[in-house]
């Protein structure tokens, strides 16, 4: 059966779970294709459409990129006959988008097993409406079914890199290549997924679910043979919890097959001196870590972090000692009474712990996360939301005036650069007072490209890269 499969914009990263899907579904003996929509203009896809004659078209969505797709979707429907599957985490937690009468089914966990069994009931005219981790509308009637099982990623193929650098070369030439060693976050952050995700698993299999270290040496050493790389990005919520003997056990296959600098996500409290010291001398050189607010009370009563300030500080002394580079994760526009009194804690907690950079997002209230629900139930969030592309633009939350709202979200473009550059600290408030939102993003952006290409990682083709580099960046002032 042949399967389009469709996602907004790429933006410079790999998105592993269309990959995975494409391998799963090639292994089953489908054909797949991969259409990006930004690099393919809309007006292109009923082309695409018309040559490749879908089955099946599976879209893969966000928040806030589901409003696209829905548009492509609907203008496809019109032209073709095809299955429609949404899939991605605004299907996971918005079920009612199966409203759309355009949208044919909804996969709403984990689709690596469940997808493929869709597919298969579907060639073979069977109930493909009652596949376990779908809902599905058939004959007018909407059939909500159960989740399966979460996935062993131990079961799973390697991830097909080939259907994304073909959609997008640019990201074959890129010297960074994104991997997962594992799966799932035991956390229950309130602006995450994942306390959601938790929930709605439970007694469905471990949250925390790693593939072998051989699988994933073996995996980035294919991917050193057949493309350019200089740089291995893990995207794991938690890379540092794994089960016992993996870390010595990765830190040796590495260093053996690989040797190469690498990064990776963690949490403050799941640092271990003795974990970092084995994965420094395998080639960590950068580790992402969130600290989202340095206000403790908001934190943990609000973010539900668990967190205190000393942990994450101990945990920073860590990395330093090791040598290895630090960029935390920050939160700007929480809904408390005194929103930019919170962010100024948590700009002084960074320019404390000086790391080599400092993210940070604005804090968006995602469906089905609790923080949406505390938003709105203490008067911070009201109405039907339109939630954009990018959590980097705007705040959603209702404010007490526009001066307090304009504080925030120039604070957000600010806050990296004040970070690197403490001599701008005196200066914050008056910065955060002018009208020149549209000039503070253009330099959020930029500093972040150059953080990420000079600080963080070097590149040795940088040169090679600026064209596409200056393409995106052109993408994301537009879209914040």
């Amino acid at each position: 059966m042949r399967i389009l499969l469709i996602f907004k914009d790429s933006i410079a990263v790999e998105r592993l779970a269309i990959s995975q899907l494409s391998a799963v579904l090639k292994a089953a003996g489908h054909e797949v294709r991969l259409a990006i929509l930004g690099p393919t203009l809309a007006q292109d896809f009923a082309e695409i459409v018309s040559d490749f004659a879908p089955r099946v078209i599976g879209y893969s969505a966000m928040t806030g990129e589901h409003f696209a797709l829905a548009d492509l979707n609907r203008d496809l429907k019109r032209q073709f006959s095809f299955m429609s599957v949404f899939g991605g985490p605004h299907a996971i937690f918005r079920h009612d988008f199966l409203e759309d009468e355009n949208v044919d089914a909804l996969c709403i966990g984990e689709g690596d097993i469940a997808f493929v069994e869709f597919c298969r009931r579907l060639e073979a005219d069977e109930s493909w409406w009652e596949t376990p981790t779908f809902h599905a509308r058939h004959e007018g009637v909407i059939h909500r079914n159960a989740l399966a099982p979460l996935v062993d990623p131990v079961e799973l193929p390697f991830p097909d890199r080939r259907i994304i650098y073909d959609a997008d070369p640019n990201l074959a030439r890129s010297g960074i290549k994104y991997f997962m060693a594992g799966r799932g976050c035991p956390y229950h952050c309130a602006y995450c997924f994942n306390a959601r995700f938790n929930e709605d698993h439970k007694g469905l299999g471990k949250v925390l679910r790693a593939r072998t270290a051989e699988q994933v040496v073996d995996e980035i050493a294919w991917v050193k043979e057949h493309y350019r790389l200089e740089t291995v990005a893990f995207v794991d919520d938690v890379f540092n919890q794994k089960p016992l003997g993996w870390i010595n056990a990765f830190r040796d296959l590495y260093k053996q097959k690989i040797g190469l600098p690498f990064f990776a996500n963690m949490r403050a409290n799941a640092i271990r001196e003795v974990d970092i010291a084995a994965l420094a001398d395998a080639g960590l050189t950068l580790v992402w870590m969130g600290i989202e607010s340095g206000n403790e009370k908001a934190a943990n009563e609000i973010l539900q972090r668990n967190l205190s300030n000393e942990q994450v500080m101990k945990a920073a002394r860590i990395l330093k000692t090791h040598g290895v580079k630090l960029t935390t994760q920050n939160l700007i526009g929480l809904p408390v009474s005194n929103p930019f009194e919170i962010d100024l804690e948590t700009l002084d907690l960074n320019i404390a712990i000086q790391p080599t950079y400092g993210w940070s997002s604005i804090l968006y209230p995602y469906p089905g996360t609790p923080i949406e629900a505390y938003a709105r139930s203490n008067g911070y969030l009201s109405g039907e939301l339109a939630y954009t592309e990018t959590n980097k633009r705007s705040s959603m939350l209702d404010f007490k005036d526009d001066r307090e709202k304009r504080r925030v979200e120039n604070l957000h473009k600010l806050f990296g650069l004040i970070v690197a550059f403490p001599f701008l600290r005196p200066f914050t408030r008056h910065l955060c007072d002018l009208p020149l939102t549209g000039f503070y993003r253009a330099l959020f952006w930029g500093w972040y490209g150059f953080s990420v290409k000079f600080r963080l990682t070097k590149s040795r083709a940088i040169w090679r890269e600026l064209p596409y580099l200056l393409s995106v960046f052109w993408r994301m002032v537009a879209k914040g």
